[in-house]
């Protein structure tokens, strides 16, 4: 934490104790919101698809023996 002037300079690292909790940017319309969620959505699905290859593989693997 600097001093200049009087005011409290917070480095990259600290946050302002009074502006707790209160978000300093962030796109919050309505087309960003569901960008976001479907974003979410599709690296969840990627994974689930990810996971089922990997049991399929295992049990052809299990019935190939």
């Amino acid at each position: 934490m600097l001093r200049v002037g009087g005011e409290t300079n917070y480095s990259a690292g600290q946050n302002n104790p009074q502006m707790k909790g209160i978000p300093i940017m962030g796109d919050k319309s309505p087309k960003a919101v569901h960008k976001q969620s479907s974003q979410k959505q599709a690296k969840a699905d990627q994974a689930k698809q990810q996971k089922q290859q990997a049991v399929f593989a295992k049990q052809s693997a299990n019935k190939k023996k």
